[in-house]
């Protein structure tokens, strides 16, 4: 394991039922998290080796997407995602392993309940839609239309074979002024009166690197869309290289 920290948090207790209790000992991340918590005070975060790729994984006690606390309060603070991002770049720039992809699932998607960020390589097939769907003018920048904003893309499903499946997409010129988790739930989830946990986000590094903006990416099982687009889906793993 590698763990590293930088920022700082103030401790308060979030609400037990969405985010998890402090005392909970029944998930390995979480285990993970609060050992190195006991190490290194202070840390809002740290860094894992996945199966392939990363996890960022806060070590703060938060089950994950679904927490508020993130939304509006005393972890809202944190960029998680920034964070990540700088972190899979010193990573993956020392590996050469090509573009950054970051993703969280769904709370019935994901293998453990301790919140963490996938720091993956990203499938070349969907860098190249994402680049093609925007210069073409089919991925906003404005905020506002990201809920409107549906998009097809193809990945891959478990077994290797292209899955196509339905997101909202918008561009950001930077992650660094931005929490995702307050933005997808104001701009997207609250005002179709949606639940945060069901919700898959997915941000990718856009045309030629960070310099660039990143592409934000949702989606969720029951995701509205037409009969002639596919359906949506509530993992990162389609379109990430992390398993």
């Amino acid at each position: 394991m590698t763990a590293e920290n930088r920022e700082t948090t103030t401790l308060t207790a979030p609400p037990v039922a969405l985010c998890g209790d402090p005392k909970d000992r029944d998930d390995f991340l979480w285990n993970m998290a609060w050992d190195c918590r006991e190490r290194q005070i202070n840390a809002f975060w740290l860094m894992s080796r996945g199966v392939k790729g990363y996890l960022l994984v806060a070590t703060d006690r938060i089950k994950g997407i679904e927490c508020p606390d993130l939304v509006s309060g005393v972890f809202a603070a944190n960029n998680y995602w920034q964070v990540a991002e700088e972190r899979g770049a010193y990573w993956f720039g020392q590996q050469k392993w090509g573009v950054i992809g970051l993703g969280i699932n769904a709370a019935g998607h994901r293998s453990h309940e301790q919140l963490h960020i996938h720091v993956s390589g990203v499938r070349q097939d969907v860098k190249n839609g994402l680049d093609t769907a925007y210069r073409s003018g089919k991925i906003p920048k404005d905020l506002k239309s990201w809920g409107s904003s549906l998009i097809t893309v193809t990945g891959a499903d478990q077994s290797g074979a292209p899955q196509a499946r339905s997101y909202r997409v918008v561009h950001v010129d930077s992650l660094k002024t931005l929490n995702l988790f307050k933005t997808l739930n104001d701009y997207v989830v609250a005002p179709r009166g949606e639940a945060m946990g069901n919700q898959t986000m997915i941000a990718i590094e856009a045309k030629d690197g960070p310099a660039d903006g990143y592409y934000i990416l949702n989606s969720w099982d029951g995701l509205p869309h037409p009969s002639t687009t596919p359906p949506g889906i509530a993992v990162c793993d389609s379109l990430l290289i992390c398993k």
